[in-house]
């Protein structure tokens, strides 16, 4: 807890200080580099592009079908049907490219963690219905090893979800689940390996807050889902009443 409680005071130092330089230095577009144009200038933001409608509720991924009238139903895929993933349903808002695969960059790796509000707006308007639609529930964000939190100053899934929750009232608990090995990263790696990777990298070290409730896992970026997965196989052994899975992005072939 003493720990959570410095990184905390390290942010709020940190985003006070690029906060001073933004008035000095007006912000630039994190697509193009544009001055005084950020978060996103008008370009790029159309070239953001929101997931398409039919997706499996399960997994999130492209039904093999299309349907031309929205009747407000929900379908699963023939793999999920077969073999169910260990949540109950899952939903993204962006696809990983372009400008919007930029912003996230700039995000978490360039130490601008006031684009987690611009970044929750452009999600929203995927992710607050989907959210809105699962009142009560708890989001947890997926958490860094503290090697990672320590070096970006930052749990970026963390701020992502607490800039989604503000607009929409949901709880979010940030040391439910503990990243208790570090892993390298994700980043070229094949489906197995990914797997492999976080296997046992997850503990849930307060299983009270999360008992009998209906829980989200939440990301910053999908792609394979092994991230995701491997926390919803973790959070299901202290039966939660659902568990379901949303990120901001989703990478891969979509």
């Amino acid at each position: 807890m003493a720990y959570y409680v410095l990184m905390r005071l390290r942010e709020r130092f940190a985003h006070a200080a690029r906060g001073a330089l933004g008035l000095i230095f007006h912000e630039a577009c994190a697509g193009c580099g544009a001055a005084g144009s950020g978060p996103l200038c008008v370009a790029c933001m159309g070239d953001v592009r929101l997931r398409p409608r039919n997706l499996c509720a399960m997994c999130a991924r492209p039904l093999d079908f299309d349907y031309a009238i929205e009747t407000g139903a929900e379908y699963e895929c023939g793999a999920c049907r077969a073999d169910p993933p260990p949540y109950d349903a899952a939903c993204w808002a962006l696809y990983y490219e372009g400008a919007a695969r930029e912003l996230v960059h700039a995000f978490k790796f360039s130490g601008r963690r006031g684009l987690a509000k611009p970044l929750a707006l452009l999600a929203g308007e995927v992710l607050e219905p989907w959210l809105l639609a699962r009142p009560g529930a708890v989001i947890v964000p997926a958490p860094l090893s503290w090697r990672r939190l320590y070096a970006r100053g930052y749990n970026h899934a963390y701020l992502l979800a607490r800039a989604l929750a503000r607009r929409t009232g949901h709880e979010v608990i940030e040391d439910a689940v503990r990243r208790v090995r570090h892993t390298p990263p994700q980043f070229g790696l094949n489906i197995k390996e990914r797997a492999a990777n976080v296997k046992g990298a997850f503990c849930v070290v307060k299983p009270a807050a999360l008992e009998g409730r209906d829980v989200i896992v939440f990301d910053d970026i999908l792609t394979t889902g092994a991230t995701v997965t491997e926390l919803a196989k973790v959070i299901r052994k202290i039966k939660p009443a659902s568990v379901a899975v949303a990120a901001a992005l989703r990478a891969g072939e979509v």
